[in-house]
């Protein structure tokens, strides 16, 4: 009996010490600090501050990359803004010519450029208007002929010019059109238009037996860059004239 109370005292020492350990084990832990996540920030990444219209600063970053104009580009811009607000295309055309003569390829400039030339296409070209397509598209080229966009509108314009006197047969008048395309540069509108002109004097000249002038024209029109199909009629018209 009394083993008994031996070995039940010493069973409850030893379940007061597990307890005591695992109290304090608990408390140790409830007062330490919590872990710490540690965040790279990427090294490339950059951000500067946006300058509102009064020169500020902005709370708003703008990445890096972004145009920084100068104040006389800013001006320059401000007064190409109001030409194609009010479609002054005569203005706009001096203006874009200080653009292009400083060679400011900026986004901003590109985007008004483009803005006036999409408001001409829609405005005249598409409806038919080939009067005033001619006009602004004849009064920016004349100004910068580097405008690519205006450029090619006036090209498109002087083709339709020159393909409805072409319909109308009034070769001399469709030439003069074509010509006019193809002094401004080597285009695909210009060269097709004079190889039809052409080929339909050739077939005239065939009719009226005039061999002569038909290799003439002939010799005339060879040695332009036309489109396949005309070509082909080319080199059977030569077949035919045994040259």
């Amino acid at each position: 009996m009394q083993n008994k109370q031996k070995y039940i005292y010493f069973i409850v020492i030893i379940l007061v010490i597990i307890l005591g350990a695992f109290l304090l084990w608990k408390g140790e832990k409830a007062n330490a600090p919590a872990d710490t996540v540690n965040v790279k920030i990427p090294d490339n990444t950059t951000t500067v501050p946006a300058v509102n219209d009064n020169g500020g600063n902005s709370s708003v970053n703008t990445p890096v990359g972004l145009t920084n104009l100068t104040k006389e580009q800013k001006d320059l811009l401000a007064k190409l803004q109001k030409s194609v607000d009010v479609r002054d295309f005569e203005t706009f055309a001096d203006l874009l010519q200080e653009v292009y003569k400083n060679q400011w390829n900026n986004e901003e400039f590109t985007k008004l450029e483009s803005n006036m030339y999409v408001y001409a296409t829609d405005t005249y070209w598409v409806k038919g208007d080939l009067a005033n397509s001619l006009r602004v598209s004849t009064v920016v080229y004349n100004k910068v002929s580097e405008a690519w966009r205006f450029r090619y509108l006036r090209i498109l314009t002087l083709e339709k010019y020159g393909r409805n006197a072409f319909n109308g047969g009034d070769l001399q008048i469709a030439e003069n059109y074509a010509n006019q395309i193809l002094q401004m540069m080597f285009r695909p509108e210009g060269a097709n238009l004079l190889a039809d002109i052409y080929i339909s004097k050739i077939n005239t000249n065939i009719k009226d037996g005039n061999t002569t002038l038909a290799k003439q024209n002939l010799g005339f029109i060879w040695d332009y860059e036309v489109s396949a199909d005309r070509r082909t009629t080319l080199t059977n018209l030569k077949t035919q004239l045994g040259m």
